[in-house]
């Protein structure tokens, strides 16, 4: 099993990252859903998404004051993780 994983950081040109990779279980499937950013979008934030591959996706929000997120993250088995993450 690989566990998927999320992080936020700040690029070079102060844009805000949201890196996220999904993860693998023993049976081949996804350790993690995809992320719902619907919220977000109604809240007024814009982003730009890259696909790095089936389990990697990138986002890059147009906004360069955000200095946190909260996400919820649902795993394969349906248990719920939330994830509190900061930009230093």
């Amino acid at each position: 099993m690989l566990p998927g994983f999320i992080t936020l950081f700040r690029d070079n040109d102060n844009f805000i990252h949201l890196y996220f990779y999904k993860g693998l279980t023993d049976s081949n499937t996804f350790y993690y859903n995809d992320l719902d950013l619907s919220c977000i979008v109604k809240n007024g934030y814009t982003y730009q998404t890259i696909d790095h591959d089936k389990y990697t996706k990138e986002y890059i929000f147009d906004n360069k004051n955000i200095s946190g997120m909260t996400c919820k993250l649902m795993t394969f088995n349906g248990k719920e993780e939330i994830k509190k993450l900061k930009i230093k």
